[in-house]
């Protein structure tokens, strides 16, 4: 029954209809007829997602995606570079001082270069303020996190070596929101202050003025020290490993010039005494962006704010004019508070034309953007599951949302030829830009 279901699939199942629970239940037919975002997007950059070892208990639904068939078998079909989701964080892989444990950071590495299956690996992250030991900055001993800094960056980059193709080095260090005018002069002024309860960076390693150095330089220059070694050691020109700073709300505008400024002092003084090499080699811009009325975990001071295509392409620009990659590093839409209302067709609709307007526009400016990572599988799985962000639902079954990411241009020329109530030969017949390799 199951082999019958799977080869008539094509032409007779309904995305919003469950035909047979065990099929629809488990994914299985959904992942095989949605054609390969891998495939569409491989001419103009690599589709990402996030991957998760176990089930963090305190982040909803989440479920472990090693190890469930279903979820393994999205991941291989749809994208071809993985991030560690929180495996690979301060507070996971060294808990306590000098302890690492490296169980489910393991497993995602061994996941992403199993030679059947090979994928790219992202390593997020090594410094950052938020789900990191607090020991590892102590407040007035500058020598003391400098040194926890430089041990932990040192431990986990030489553990993987090469099977970790780009490394998120510092992540979100200004404030969520920049009211104010960063210049090249001033950019310092509009740092991230850590709640109390957070590993306080700024605090334990301040600008020293004799010297220039910050507890930026400092990530950036030990990380770029163990990169060369890296690939040094791996018989391959220096800086061919990636090092990112990345942060969200990039965007608007006082963030967008706080991030710039940053990285172009950074980036010109490191040129400087280093034969014009790059410090900082890319930008990851996280891109949680939200549709329509929000409410739930979002609706907090300025998190009401619609971003949109225009606004995303001018960040995205703005950047790239410095000489460094860019990257949609964690793409998520949420539309309304679905954890008390079930997601409406019209929520639906609003959230696929938002994917469709920046994946269009992610396509015209391909030339600037090293990937594209999208930040989970599935609605019940997200850390944003109020929203309903993604692009599969509960059951892993493709929303509007897919759709509109497989072929922005047919989605937005025509939305209802990709409604839930469509077959997938239907939307096949559709579809204007997908390869038929994708399909396969």
């Amino acid at each position: 029954m199951k082999r019958l279901i799977l080869l008539v699939g094509v032409a007779v199942l309904t995305l919003g209809l469950v035909a047979c629970p065990t099929e629809y239940e488990n994914g299985l037919a959904h992942i095989g007829d949605a054609p390969s975002l891998r495939v569409i997007w491989d001419n103009y950059f690599p589709m990402g997602n996030i991957i998760a070892a176990t089930t963090f208990g305190w982040q909803a639904g989440h479920t472990a995606d090693i190890g469930n068939p279903a979820r393994e078998r999205l991941l291989r079909r749809h994208f071809s570079l993985l991030t560690a989701e929180n495996e690979m964080k301060p507070d996971q892989l060294q808990p306590t001082q000098g302890s690492f444990r490296w169980v489910n950071s393991d497993r995602i590495v061994n996941f992403a270069n199993d030679s059947t299956h090979p994928m790219g690996l992202h390593g997020h992250v090594l410094v950052w303020h938020s789900q990191s030991p607090v020991w590892m900055a102590p407040a007035g001993n500058r020598a003391a996190a400098i040194a926890n800094m430089r041990n932990h960056i040192r431990t986990v980059m030489l553990r993987y070596g090469t099977r970790v193709e780009s490394w998120e080095v510092l992540n979100e260090v200004f404030a969520s929101w920049v009211t104010g005018t960063p210049n090249a002069g001033n950019w310092r002024n509009f740092l991230r202050q850590p709640a109390a309860n957070q590993t306080n960076w700024p605090v334990a390693i301040p600008l020293d003025t004799a010297t220039g150095n910050c507890f930026i330089w400092y990530a950036f220059t030990i990380a770029r020290e163990v990169a060369d070694e890296i690939d040094t050691a791996a018989g391959r020109p220096v800086g061919t490993m990636v090092l990112y700073y990345n942060d969200y709300n990039e965007e608007a505008t006082g963030k967008m010039n706080g991030i710039y400024f940053m990285v172009q002092e950074m980036n010109e003084r490191f040129a400087r005494e280093n034969n014009g090499r790059r410090l900082i080699d890319a930008i990851g811009m996280q891109a949680h962006h939200h549709r329509g009325h929000v409410t739930g975990q979002d609706a907090r001071p300025g998190w009401t704010r619609q971003s949109t295509a225009a606004s995303v392409q001018t960040a995205i620009r703005r950047f790239a004019s410095l000489g460094v990659y860019v990257s949609i590093t964690e793409l998520d839409i949420t539309v309304g508070n679905t954890d008390v209302s079930v997601l409406t067709a019209a929520q639906e609709r609003a959230q696929a034309i938002r994917y469709a307007e920046l994946f269009r526009m992610f396509r015209n400016n391909a030339q600037y953007i090293r990937r594209v990572s999208i930040w989970g599988v599935n609605d019940n799985a997200s850390w944003r599951h109020q929203g309903s962000p993604l692009l599969w639902d509960a059951q892993l079954r493709p929303k509007e949302a897919f759709w509109a990411v497989a072929d922005p241009e047919a989605f937005l020329a025509n939305p209802d030829n990709f409604a839930r109530d469509r077959t997938i030969a239907q939307m096949r017949d559709a579809a204007v830009n997908i390869p038929a390799s994708a399909w396969d």
